[in-house]
């Protein structure tokens, strides 16, 4: 079985934490807060660069691209209580209908 779904999944994450932590940024600015954003988004692109080892450019672009939009969507909705229109809804379920067609 390949690790390949797994890095980009942990990746995304990463990348998912960054951009959380940088929306907090206007709130609780800091150092702490500068060095996890930087370690973060190292960590990310350190895990994608072994995925892309492996495996396509397009498929690996894809698969952290619509994890992300997946956590980012939970994130907003519990952490900042954002809401989405039924558009910006249908976006997202497309985002993971194109994600899920390109890994299958």
């Amino acid at each position: 079985m390949s690790m390949i779904p797994i890095i980009a999944l942990g990746s995304a994450s990463l990348y998912s934490v960054a951009m959380i932590s940088m929306k907090f940024w206007w709130k609780l600015p800091g150092l702490g807060l500068g060095l996890l954003i930087v370690a973060t988004l190292l960590a990310a692109a350190t895990l994608e660069l072994a995925a892309l080892r492996d495996e396509r450019l397009g498929i690996i672009y894809t698969g952290i691209l619509g994890a992300e939009v997946v956590l980012i969507a939970i994130a907003s909705f519990f952490l900042f209580g954002e809401s989405f229109s039924y558009r910006e809804g249908l976006g997202i379920a497309l985002v993971i209908a194109g994600t899920a067609l390109a890994w299958a």
